[in-house]
């Protein structure tokens, strides 16, 4: 079985806006070049820290198996289009690329 989370982080100081951990839902779905990532039941606050921040972002998903390493895969935003909707309190992040790595293979 694998474990997966979501991380949406400030690309500058590395603080965390958005964790799968804290009751968070997620879906990823392609849209030509693109990849909508939406997370629901993102507060208020964490959703317009994310809109206002929507150029430095960094967000991550790690497949975590329970028989092998960890599989972290890195999407970058860019100028592509973030997205808070307050009352269904999800949030939707366009990203256009993705670099997937396996940090067992960086660090021992």
């Amino acid at each position: 079985m694998v474990q997966e989370r979501v991380l949406v982080k400030h690309s500058v100081t590395g603080r965390m806006l958005v964790s799968s951990t804290e009751g968070v839902t997620y879906t990823f779905d392609q849209k030509g070049e693109l990849t909508l990532i939406t997370l629901c039941g993102v507060p208020a606050d964490k959703g317009a820290a994310v809109v206002e921040l929507k150029s430095e972002l960094n967000v991550f998903r790690f497949e975590e198996p329970e028989d092998g390493p960890t599989i972290k895969h890195w999407y970058y935003v860019g100028d592509n289009p973030v997205v808070y909707d307050e009352a269904a309190k999800c949030l939707t992040l366009s990203v256009q690329s993705e670099i997937e790595y396996r940090p067992d293979q960086y660090w021992e």
